[in-house]
């Protein structure tokens, strides 16, 4: 998150949502690109993620925008593939 965009406090995160206090700070997203993939643990992963190495992760990186263009967040993410599930809309 660029520093610019907003202001945040350890103690305002422990107590409610990035994207609330972002939204209260006036960011108004507008689009997110996201994608999503696999990948097997490391053993630092691992270690991190309470799980063994060479398990099956879930990769995931973002970038949002807001409704000015700016961009808001960008984030890469590893999240332990059984403990993960999707839910999709899909409309036509």
């Amino acid at each position: 998150m660029p520093p610019a965009i907003a202001t945040l406090e350890r103690e305002e995160l422990e107590r409610m949502g990035l994207y609330e206090i972002l939204r209260r700070q006036g960011v108004n997203f507008r689009v997110a690109t996201q994608k999503i993939g696999a990948a097997v643990a490391s053993a630092e992963q691992a270690g991190l993620l309470g799980t063994s190495a060479g398990a099956a992760l879930v990769t995931m990186s973002r970038t949002a925008t807001d409704d000015i263009g700016r961009r808001v967040e960008t984030g890469r993410h590893l999240y332990r593939g059984d403990s993960y599930s999707f839910e999709l809309t899909l409309s036509a």
